[in-house]
């Protein structure tokens, strides 16, 4: 009885982290794939097709990659945790067209514009899209570890 209380905490560590890392991993297989896919998506969608925004319900390039990003996460997401920018050059300067939006801007959360930086070994144009996913927990029973999901990808423009 004595051996069963010294282990027991011990072993309700392991299981509760166990658990919720478990699930802390899922949560970042869908926030990686969702950004995988959002930035596969705004590779193929032409750059005129929402510049008249009625084409891509009331949304332009860059909202409406965020808004598929968004609907790939099946929930994990909300538009407000995804960057999206297509960029051009070795600068990774967002990419200019008249009539068309091609970044969702800067923020606290993303304060690079282009959303990150891809070390520019690629200079055509590419889209960049970047997530951050904050609130999932680690339980370890006597202390909890917040921790945050983070995915951002980089696909080649095809519509070029």
């Amino acid at each position: 009885m004595v051996e069963f209380a010294l282990i027991m905490p011990i072993f309700l560590i392991l299981i509760f982290g166990g658990i919720t890392m478990a699930i802390s991993y899922e949560h970042k297989s869908e926030v990686v794939q969702a950004v995988r896919e959002g930035s596969r998506f705004g590779s193929t969608l032409p750059l005129a097709q929402c510049d008249t925004t009625s084409n891509c319900g009331n949304r332009n390039w860059a909202q409406l990659v965020q808004y598929v990003t968004s609907k790939r996460s099946d929930g994990a997401l909300s538009t407000s945790q995804i960057c999206v920018a297509l960029v051009t050059g070795s600068s990774g300067a967002v990419y200019t067209r008249t009539g068309g939006t091609y970044s969702t801007g800067t923020t606290t959360t993303f304060p690079t514009t282009g959303c990150f930086d891809d070390g520019n070994a690629y200079t055509d144009s590419r889209v960049h899209v970047s997530a951050v996913k904050d609130g999932d927990k680690i339980n370890l029973v006597f202390k909890t570890l917040s921790v945050t999901l983070t995915s951002k990808s980089s696909s080649r423009y095809e519509q070029g």
